[in-house]
């Protein structure tokens, strides 16, 4: 019997395992112990027993509507908190729960905190599938929450609404700008969208703020009042306008100080927009580090020259002397030698556009190579990755090592049904919903309400993170991360960075944590949509609920057994 906790600097995952089924165990109460206070909290339940009566938008304590799984997301822990969580089952009848107190189970110690030595990670809560959501914002005529009054308050700063969805991730998107302000030295930044008020703001009129700025199209409709703002301000802005097929997507800012030496650099996959940083799930590094500073300014140059050079010509952009110099794998140690990083800039590839016999990346064969390694677990985050990608290879690691632990989710709804048909035909099995395309409910049923999926009609991206994480409860984890979307067409056609970070145990856990707070959300939604009128409705009244979990072979079974060390 073992419980196990992980957490980023937003949410805490925690996972336990019994050698055994436990009779007449309808779920689980569930403890949070502040280590500080010494304070002890049972923790909220929102579901209750099939059948029974209830109100729109109830809770209990998890001692009268236990957890009926053998993991859990604690979404109500405090940022900056120092944790360990109690397990206990309760057993007997749904109106006659009591406590089977010598089976109870405490976690390790948890920290709810962003960094990770050298290196800080940051995420949001940009979920807008939520019950939390449909009860803040007014219903539309579809009776889903309005996506219209949605979009008015995360485009406010200081709106409670936005400051919870996007969380410490914008106050660190801003803090490499507050460090110039603050102690000297200058900011170079490279940008794919820049439309929300607060950000705009920190760079406006900077004499410390040096930007590339890519276009977002065509007609640059999310940049054209940003860029226009900038030059008005006479902030020292070079205009990246690409042609059609090829986007600058970078979001990464490099902080030099007053001496010229570069010290620290933000990169990650959130954009500068409110639905970016408010209504997708996104994340961002700040790396404490002079040689991978130097690499990214020294991107950063060849950025501007190349977009110099071209003197407003499109075709002239993304040339060959770039493409070279990008294609090489740069190295650096951070954490007293103990955390390892490779870093990738594109486009690295002589061709300028994917064709239908693509030659691999030298980015992406070793992205391969990592997934290939892997010995435990393989967790991922993606938009749409296309193909060749990380999709790909993943068929290719789940038929090699079917004992793999493999949870992921993604915005792209055909991305997924091509895995699922591909490991049906290499199985004959039917999969099951290891990963998962981002659903919200979209009927009024047992407990719950209608829920938004974006934040408009018109937006693409849901999950927008491009997360990779192998091992993560390995000495040889590794996570790769950037604004690189994971496949071929990526290292081909765009201005792209991708960090891969091996060795750095509590990284790869922050990371894990993001992951699964995302997959486990979106699982059961998208398990809803598979299965319509045979849809959960409900805790069971019976301990039958638990037999899965003791299968053996099977999904649930591989996961708590992964979580909780049975597998390492």
């Amino acid at each position: 019997m073992k419980a196990y906790a992980i957490a980023n600097n937003d949410v805490a995952f925690l996972a336990w395992n019994y050698g055994k089924k436990i009779p007449d165990c309808l779920g689980f109460a569930i403890y949070r112990i502040d280590l500080n206070s010494r304070v002890s909290t049972t923790l909220p339940s929102w579901v209750g027993f099939a059948g029974e009566a209830h109100k729109d938008g109830e809770r209990k304590s998890t001692e009268e509507w236990p957890i009926q799984k053998f993991n859990w997301r604690d979404l109500t822990a405090r940022r900056g908190g120092f944790y360990q969580y109690k397990i206990v089952p309760m057993v007997g009848t749904a109106d006659k729960l009591r406590p089977r107190a010598k089976y109870a189970l405490t976690s390790n110690p948890i920290h709810l905190t962003g960094e990770r030595g050298d290196i800080s990670a940051y995420f949001n809560r940009g979920i807008l599938a939520t019950q939390f959501l449909t009860r803040q914002i007014p219903k539309g005529p579809s009776g889903q929450p309005n996506y219209i009054k949605l979009d008015e308050r995360i485009d406010q700063p200081g709106d409670p609404l936005r400051d919870r969805l996007s969380g410490e991730l914008r106050l660190a998107m801003m803090s490499l700008l507050e460090r110039a302000r603050k102690q000297g030295g200058a900011c170079y930044g490279a940008l794919y969208e820049l439309s929300d008020p607060e950000l705009e703001q920190t760079l406006l009129g900077a004499s410390y703020v040096h930007l590339v700025l890519s276009n977002t199209g065509t007609d640059d409709a999310t940049n054209v009042s940003g860029r226009q703002a900038l030059h008005d301000s006479h902030t020292d802005v070079a205009d990246r306008m690409l042609g059609n097929g090829h986007i600058g997507h970078n979001k990464f800012m490099v902080y030099v100080d007053s001496t010229g030496k570069p010290r620290a650099v933000l990169s990650g996959s959130t954009n500068w927009t409110p639905t970016a940083i408010c209504g997708q799930t996104n994340n961002a590094l700040i790396i404490e580090s002079e040689k991978l500073a130097s690499y990214y300014f020294n991107y950063w140059k060849r950025l501007k020259k190349d977009t110099d050079d071209a003197d407003g010509d499109a075709g002239a952009l993304q040339g060959q002397k770039f493409r070279q110099d990008n294609n090489q794998s740069l190295q650096a140690t951070l954490d007293s030698g103990n955390t390892k990083v490779t870093l990738w800039f594109s486009p690295n590839t002589k061709q300028k556009s994917k064709g239908a016999k693509a030659a691999m990346p030298s980015d992406m064969k070793e992205v391969f190579d990592v997934m290939e390694g892997a010995k435990h677990a393989i967790l991922f985050l993606a938009f749409m990755p296309g193909t060749p990608s990380i999709m790909t290879k993943l068929e290719d690691c789940e038929e090699k090592n079917p004992n793999l632990l493999i949870h992921g989710a993604l915005t792209d709804d055909k991305a997924v049904d091509a895995y699922h048909v591909d490991l049906y035909h290499r199985s004959g099995k039917k999969p099951d919903a290891t990963v998962v395309a981002a659903k919200a409910i979209n009927d009024q049923f047992a407990f719950w309400q209608k829920e938004l999926l974006k934040s408009s009609p018109q937006a693409h991206a849901i999950i927008h993170d491009k997360i990779v994480v192998v091992d993560p409860l390995s000495p040889d984890c590794v996570v790769i991360t950037g604004s690189h979307n994971l496949g071929y067409r990526a290292s081909y056609n765009n201005d792209e960075n991708m960090l891969i970070i091996r060795g750095n145990r509590a990284l790869s856990e922050s990371y894990a944590a993001h992951v699964m707070d995302v997959y486990d959300h979106y699982r059961f939604r998208y398990k809803l949509q598979e299965e319509k009128s045979k849809a959960w409705q409900g805790l069971s009244k019976k301990d039958t609920w638990q037999d899965i979990y003791f299968k053996p072979n099977s999904t649930a079974r591989k996961e708590i057994e992964f979580w909780t060390g049975a597998s390492s």
